[in-house]
């Protein structure tokens, strides 16, 4: 068990490597070519090393799972009030 999630750590932490080295790899490439075009560099806003990449993933993981729970209580909410509205239809008639 402890060795299956140590593995699956592993691959996960050697993917966000590479996505990193390809991405950085790729703004080097975009601000070199700025420079020889004579433009300003582009600012960058990925994350420089494999800790900043795990943690924006853990972010937009998180939230995915807000908007989830906005949805439910909103769902909720609306549920009560149809409710409410209901009852209040009812001892109307």
């Amino acid at each position: 068990m402890a060795s299956e999630s140590s593995k699956k750590l592993e691959k996960t932490l050697r993917d966000l490597f590479h996505g990193v080295r390809r991405s950085s790899e790729r703004s080097i490439g975009v601000r070199r070519a700025d420079k020889e075009k004579g433009g300003n560099a582009q600012v960058e806003i990925c994350p420089g090393c494999a800790f900043g990449a795990l943690v924006e993933e853990r972010l937009k993981n998180m939230e995915r799972n807000l908007q989830e729970v906005k949805g439910r209580i909103n769902g909720l909410i609306f549920l009560i009030v149809a409710l409410v509205v209901a009852e209040v239809i009812l001892r109307l008639f």
